[in-house]
């Protein structure tokens, strides 16, 4: 149990009684959470999927999962394209500028999400 669980756990404890829990000699001490660094072991998959800030704001513009395959991710940024595509609001002059915006700004945010996919 990390410190975070039992700090929850007398939070919730005290919430429902109304007065707070006494402490027992018993009870784990703060430093009982903490392992030395000796003990610590780098977590490579963290490492392996990060993902830079600038592409999870693209990849949450687009909709796109943070953990789709390239084949996922192109397939939902060719269905946002076409959604805000111009051509599809010809009739209406405001809707169809508002379109292009859109659409320049699902380009650009596909240009960061593919170079990341290539580049890793």
């Amino acid at each position: 149990m990390t410190m975070y669980d039992r700090l929850g756990a007398l939070l919730s404890e005290a919430l429902e009684t109304g007065e707070l829990p006494k402490t027992n000699e018993d009870s784990p001490s703060p430093s009982d959470f903490f392992e030395s660094p000796a003990q610590e072991k780098p977590d490579y998959q963290v490492i392996k999927n990060f993902i830079p800030e600038q592409v999870k704001s693209a990849l949450a513009f687009i909709q796109i999962p943070e953990n789709a395959s390239y084949e996922e991710a192109k397939k939902i940024y060719r269905e946002k394209l076409m959604y805000y595509h111009p051509d599809r609001r010809a009739d209406n002059p405001v809707l169809q500028k508002v379109a292009k915006e859109k659409t320049e700004k699902v380009l650009k945010a596909w240009q960061i999400i593919e170079n990341w996919y290539k580049n890793g």
